[in-house]
């Protein structure tokens, strides 16, 4: 067993649980909004409570509820112009230090992150890890194009800490998948009235779950020919491909920060600019999402492109393998605004950058404001400077990632543990400027 005081962790021999005392958090008032499925959020507010912290959850619809069992639960069940008022009110009824959401982009989220900023109130934007596997990320105010870090590069005096540890993989999908199904579930079917209005995702239920059975399907199904149109890649076409990955239609990030531009968009035109542009000696590959694959059939539609413009042979679709694998055998990399793009930049690779997104600086990529030129990325895309690049990775890593997971046991156990001493930093940096403005 391991016990966590500030930052020293001792290891207790002859225990078989996990004991974590931070200091710092008693007294804390701490509110949290929807988590990521699953019970995430439960687990982090219970061990926010064993280190002294008054816990509240609003939750918004059955699925919020039925993963929220042990906390102090305040159920909203309106709409959306009503939870706007309602949280005002709440604000200037109760006491809050801290606010704790997955997803800024989420309707109620939204709302949420406005009234917030009125109360001068902080609050902490969780979202999957701008890096993976090992990560979750959590930022101040809002993520991905949102975020505080969105744009920006490191300081010149930013020093890389000389002791970085390697993040687990938690292989965690499996989890997911089946929390993901139990909260959509509860969610459609014990959800009732104006709640709906607040659903971040909206779908049928039997249509979903044909989506599921059928991205599972071809999961399988499709295993043997894309293992070998990967390994033909690697083998004949090594730093000869363009990678273009695929977004989750329903991803929040695909909205306003898309700049208008779709899968669908991107797959037509990278293809007609590809077939009369692009080296005759390279391939086209574009990797649709894993939890695309039964919701979308791209396949047809890229495949009707290839043939219309006479580039069949040398473009390529695939739904599974490494991000990091192929970033890293691939020519360039084009995306609307996908977290993928930091592969790209890890790997030293060329990078497209369409839409808007976290690292949408001209000295990392080639920032296309909504307006690519695709013609000249095929031979003419840039790579920062190897030292730059790491910096900005680690400085990422540093700034705005925790280890840990949402979904496996020991990943969350992490989490939750990083998270509280990031809280723990933010209330003593508060404290300090109070006390510095209180002296001046």
């Amino acid at each position: 067993m391991y016990k966590v005081t500030g930052s020293s962790v001792v290891q207790l021999h002859g225990e078989d649980k996990t004991e974590v005392t931070i200091g710092g958090l008693e007294g804390k008032n701490i509110l949290l909004l929807q988590g990521p499925v699953g019970g995430f959020m439960a687990r982090l507010g219970i061990f926010l409570a064993e280190q002294g912290c008054n816990v509240r959850k609003i939750d918004f619809n059955a699925g919020d509820s039925f993963f929220s069992r042990g906390l102090d639960v305040l159920r909203f069940s309106g709409g959306l112009a009503e939870w706007k008022v309602f949280f005002n009110d709440y604000l200037e009824s109760n006491p809050v230090d801290l606010i704790v959401a997955f997803g800024s982009e989420r309707p109620v989220h939204k709302a949420a992150r406005e009234v917030a900023d009125a109360f001068r109130l902080p609050l902490c934007c969780l979202e999957e890890g701008y890096i993976r596997p090992g990560y979750i990320t959590a930022e101040m105010g809002g993520n991905n194009d949102n975020s505080p870090l969105a744009g920006r590069l490191p300081d010149a005096d930013w020093k890389i800490p000389v002791n970085v540890s390697d993040a687990k993989d938690f292989k965690s999908f499996s989890r997911f998948s089946v929390k993901s199904a139990t909260y959509y579930c509860v969610r459609s079917f014990f959800t009732f009235g104006r709640s709906k209005e607040l659903y971040h995702r909206r779908f049928s239920p039997p249509l979903e779950c044909f989506h599921w059975v059928r991205n599972f399907y071809r999961r399988f199904t499709g295993e043997v020919r894309n293992y070998r149109v990967i390994e033909k890649l690697l083998e004949h076409h090594d730093k000869r491909f363009y990678l273009v990955p695929l977004q989750v239609a329903a991803d929040a990030n695909l909205q306003r920060a898309a700049m208008g531009w779709n899968s669908r968009r991107v797959i037509a035109e990278s293809i007609a600019s590809f077939s009369k542009a692009a080296p005759s000696n390279t391939r086209l590959v574009f990797k649709v999402h894993p939890l695309e694959r039964g919701h979308c059939d791209y396949v047809p539609y890229i495949e009707e492109m290839a043939a219309e413009y006479g580039v069949a042979d040398r473009v390529a679709v695939i739904d599974i393998g490494s991000m990091g694998l192929l970033a890293r055998h691939c020519a360039g990399m084009i995306t609307i605004n996908s977290t993928s793009g930091l592969s790209a930049i890890f790997h030293g690779v060329p990078l497209l950058l369409i839409g808007k997104a976290l690292y949408a600086n001209s000295e990392l990529a080639m920032c296309a404001n909504g307006e690519p030129d695709f013609d000249c990325f095929w031979s003419n895309g840039f790579v920062a400077p190897a030292a730059l690049r790491r910096r900005y990775i680690e400085w990422l890593r540093e700034s705005c990632l925790v280890h840990g997971d949402f979904y496996s046991e020991e990943g969350i156990e992490i989490a939750c543990t990083g998270l509280a001493t990031k809280f723990t930093g933010l209330f003593t940096v508060a404290q300090d400027s109070a006390v510095d403005s209180a002296a001046s």
